[in-house]
């Protein structure tokens, strides 16, 4: 616990801990393991990679601790009070959350949610740590100690508004995929994303006249303007949008539902995984 707190400088004022025995604490932990454990920067006191290795094995045992005394107890969704914490995109997150909550709202009123946007890379440390409960990515992540189930396929389109003039031609061609000023979403300030890379795979490229991060604004300036937007087909779904199928091929966005082994054991763990993914059947079928 006390490993997990990266400015421990100020989340442990006022608490029963006094900042000596703080300091000598983390003393003894620096000797035992030899390293500083925390380095100042100018954002705070940040753990050294010992020390977010120890944070990973640390929080995992406590996780089977807990796992197990959990085991014991009968999990019950309608009075059960907890929060899950869940690493999801954007595009995903608008789709996901108002079935998701819809059903929490009938069978389990008590439990909560919150999502978060975690870096890929740092998935499966957040995972192990319980810092989140569960991420949903692309098939990506190779971590040995993570479980992780399809849950989402859905094939990427080209979307315009209804009455966009590409849709007068019977056919549309790559050389009218690429006449088009397209939209691309990202939360990066440069490199190619998965509509890009096909692309490129192709030694073609598209004329990118909006680079934005989240899809949130995407529908609202599709609907108003000539620019296309090229991704999952769900996207137009209950909106004044059209679609049609891409004149390249593409591979399609395929979600997987990551967990950390040390939840297996958890009911609430297993009962929310099983939620999600029942509702994410129901968002599969009215594609």
């Amino acid at each position: 616990m006390f490993l997990h707190r990266e400015k421990f400088n100020k989340s442990w004022t006022g608490s029963r801990y006094n900042q000596p025995a703080v300091s000598n604490a983390l003393s003894r932990l620096r000797e035992l393991f030899g390293d500083d454990l925390f380095i100042r920067t100018s954002k705070g006191m940040i753990p050294t990679p010992v020390a977010n290795q120890i944070i990973k094995d640390v929080s995992s045992a406590l996780s089977l601790i807990q796992n197990t005394i959990s085991e014991t107890e009968k999990f019950d969704p309608s009075t059960a009070e907890m929060t899950f914490k869940i690493s999801i995109g954007d595009s995903s997150e608008y789709r996901l959350l108002p079935l998701l909550i819809k059903e929490l709202a009938e069978i389990a009123p008590k439990i909560k949610v919150e999502t978060y946007l975690t870096p890929r890379k740092d998935a499966p440390r957040e995972l192990a740590s319980g810092t989140i409960d569960f991420s949903i990515d692309p098939p990506v992540h190779s971590d040995p100690h993570l479980k992780h189930e399809k849950i989402y396929q859905e094939d990427y389109v080209m979307i315009v508004r209804k009455d966009h003039p590409i849709l007068h031609l019977k056919e549309i061609t790559i050389e009218d995929y690429l006449k088009l000023s397209h939209i691309h979403i990202s939360n990066r300030k440069t490199g190619l994303g998965h509509v890009d890379m096909a692309l490129y795979r192709l030694g073609l490229s598209r004329d990118i006249t909006l680079r934005a991060q989240h899809f949130l604004v995407a529908p609202y300036i599709v609907e108003q303007s000539d620019l296309a937007i090229t991704t999952t087909k769900g996207f137009a779904v209950d909106r004044d949008l059209a679609w049609r199928e891409l004149p390249f091929e593409i591979e399609p966005l395929v979600l997987h539902l990551y967990w950390h082994e040390a939840k297996d054991s958890d009911p609430s763990s297993k009962w929310m995984k099983d939620l999600m993914l029942k509702t994410y059947g129901k968002l599969q079928k009215v594609i």
